[in-house]
């Protein structure tokens, strides 16, 4: 029997040990996975280029302020004289049936109600908008990395768990074949032990598959491919983690400092702007101007300079352009109530976070209690039935509780990381203190 309580020692030891495969390419710590991720994932890159997009169209839109110049040129033949006159009825007389002619001008807006300037303050918005939301996105990447790094993690340490267990079940397999052998058990008792292993032996196999599932989402994500072979380099502790206190910020502080609270500002900041374009188009617009001018007519070549000025007034554009700067007003108006609405919400979802990572922690005292009573429980039960006061099918059941009080410990702290993760995330903090 000492080898049988050997193997409960074991499962009881197996949440702090992390299975390696035999040969891997590489042992990642969570923070390498991250860098990774950011570094090659499509989304990453795809977010750059939206980046880099923005920030072209806020240079395209500052030429705007620049003169706009142009340059024509034309020759033409035809069949008969462009100009023909009949002179007293006696004779026709026709001329210009060719030319050439060439110019070039350059115009200088000087006043577009406002349309340049405030142009290009919607673009650099456009531009903020943009580094937002690659900020958002390496946010989101970064979490999924995490969820998927921790859950590959807790695979392992229920895998490893589950491989104790089978251990001890192949232990109590051995002494039960001896105790029937000498006629003190039944077969009973024997095929029960049996069909508890190949249960566990069914799950080995599921636990596999969902081990090389999420190695290869991890290695897709990094951008290394679906068959890298890898291993992590973090196993669930025996120790509970501290309770992360210091993380905590109210919801009000944080606020100002995510990225979807950013994003809103900047939604009612281009509203104020797209209003103020849509004022700019009814008002008068006027520009400065040069350019020199070449023609070859009637076999005289002439050539000359000019400058012009253009004065362009709406005037029946207000018959429209008031509407339309009233549908302006209430977009911005519903931008800031969306402002106010969901930064509320954002707040909520923030203490919503809080209470996960709380709930979490919680749930890992309370079944890292479990399993210390259930290996009492199961230890017990071994020396009942070792003394003939107890029966198979108890051991069995106290078996069953302590892996299961082992997978509840494994399964709360995977839970726990990845809530910390995620209230770091919605809170815009930078603190790696849960990840320690």
């Amino acid at each position: 029997m000492n080898n049988l309580k050997l193997a409960v020692l074991v499962i009881s030891l197996s949440v702090m040990v992390g299975v390696r495969a035999a040969e891997t390419d590489s042992i990642l710590t969570l923070e390498h996975c991250i860098e990774e991720t950011l570094a090659n994932n499509a989304a990453v890159r795809n977010a750059a280029n939206n980046t880099k997009a923005a920030v072209e169209l806020h240079r395209e839109a500052f030429t705007k302020y620049f003169p706009e110049v142009s340059a024509t040129g034309v020759a033409f033949w035809t069949h008969n004289d462009v100009f023909q006159y009949n002179l007293l009825d006696i004779i026709e007389v026709g001329f210009i049936n060719k030319g050439k002619m060439a110019g070039v001008q350059a115009m200088q807006p000087v006043f577009m109600g406002g349309q340049i300037i405030n142009g290009n303050k919607l673009a650099a918005v456009g531009e903020d908008v943009a580094r937002l939301r690659q900020q958002q996105s390496n946010d989101e990447l970064r979490l999924t990395t995490e969820s998927l790094y921790w859950k590959l993690v807790t695979l392992k340490a229920t895998r490893c768990a589950l491989e104790a267990a089978i251990a001890t079940l192949d232990t109590l397999d051995n002494q039960v074949k001896v105790a029937v052998d000498a006629g003190v058990a039944m077969n009973n008792d024997l095929l029960k032990v049996q069909l508890k292993r190949n249960t566990y032996r069914t799950e080995m196999v599921d636990l596999d598959n969902g081990i090389k599932l999420v190695k290869m989402l991890i290695g897709q994500y990094m951008g290394k491919g679906t068959d890298w072979n890898f291993d992590v380099a973090s196993t669930v502790p025996e120790m509970i983690p501290d309770f992360p206190s210091k993380l905590y910020i109210p919801g009000a502080n944080a606020l100002p400092m995510t990225v979807d609270y950013k994003l809103l500002q900047k939604n009612v900041e281009a509203k104020k702007l797209e209003k103020r374009i849509e004022i700019g188009k009814n008002l008068p617009q006027v520009a400065l101007g040069a350019g020199w001018f070449y023609h070859d007519l009637l076999k005289q070549n002439h050539n000359f300079g000019a400058l012009m000025i253009g004065v362009n007034i709406p005037i029946s554009g207000w018959w429209g352009g008031s509407h339309a700067i009233k549908r302006k007003s209430l977009a911005l108006e519903n931008a800031r109530n969306e402002l106010e609405d969901l930064g509320e919400k954002l707040e909520i979802s923030m203490q919503d976070k809080w209470n996960n990572v709380t709930a979490a922690h919680r749930k890992m005292e309370i079944a890292k209690e479990g399993v210390g009573e259930s290996t009492e429980n199961l230890r017990l039960n071994l020396l009942y039935y070792e003394a003939g006061m107890s029966t198979i099918t108890d051991v069995l059941e106290a078996e069953a509780s302590h892996k299961e009080s082992i997978d509840r410990y494994i399964s709360a702290y995977g839970e726990f990381r990845v809530a910390c993760s995620a209230y770091i995330i919605s809170t815009g903090q930078t603190d790696e203190d849960c990840k320690k």
